[in-house]
């Protein structure tokens, strides 16, 4: 009989995909450097209570850079496997309600951690990250205006006046979303963002239109409108 683990497992480059391949659901925690006391006491005490019905797994992302890589891990996040497949995550820091959100929905059939319902297109941009991008952008249920951008670019403190400007005029019909790429690189990286600003005009989780560098406004809400009228 195959021992029953009821301690948190650290795993490397190397033995992630053993551990993904277990056969049981994991709970997986990527952080750089040390977890705090308290995250680390409830991860312990998951492990425990839930023994032989899933694994918690931790990952050093300062010590496995090709995991990161793999799994689009620009900074901290608990993530959830099932069958060796991610089906969540949830960005940020690691919190005891991250972790118990995470333990509920692959345990319990509880909501996917971070599907709360998606901000309105209330006139104002909506900043948004990797962990939020299907559910505010794929998802969305009218036409979106991505903004990949990061606050070194002056040619994106440049069009952000216009993008804002868009926002404002087309609330209701049209959500615009800033993506920040230092902190989420996995969509820029996905969708092939080599320069910035790069905006995406996104139609039913398809890519509509691409425009790179600064647009005037008039190319922008040419753009904008045949997204709108399609």
């Amino acid at each position: 009989m195959a021992a029953v683990l009821d301690t948190p497992i650290t795993t490397n480059d190397q033995g992630i995909d053993r551990v993904l391949s277990a056969g049981l659901p994991v709970l997986l925690v990527a952080a750089g450097g040390a977890l705090k006391r308290r995250v680390q006491n409830v991860l312990q005490k998951i492990a425990k209570a839930q023994a032989g019905k899933l694994l918690i797994v931790k990952l050093d992302l300062d010590e496995n850079p090709e995991s990161a890589r793999r799994y689009h891990l620009g900074g901290p996040a608990v993530l959830s496997f099932k069958g060796g497949v991610e089906v969540a995550r949830t960005e940020g820091l690691p919190s005891a309600s991250a972790l118990n959100d995470h333990l509920a929905f692959l345990l319990e059939g509880g909501p996917v951690p971070g599907t709360e319902p998606a901000p309105d297109a209330g006139g104002a941009p909506v900043e948004v990250s990797d962990g939020t991008f299907e559910r505010d952008v794929l998802k969305s249920d009218i036409p979106v205006l991505v903004d990949f951008w990061a606050p070194w670019c002056g040619p994106c403190r440049m069009v952000a006046p216009v993008v804002e400007k868009l926002a404002a005029e087309y609330a209701g019909r049209l959500r615009v979303a800033k993506v920040n790429t230092d902190q989420n690189p996995r969509y820029a990286s996905q969708y092939g963002v080599r320069g910035i600003p790069t905006l995406l005009l996104v139609k039913d989780g398809q890519i509509f239109d691409r425009l790179v560098g600064v647009q005037p406004e008039p190319v922008l809400r040419e753009a904008v409108e045949r997204a709108l009228l399609s």
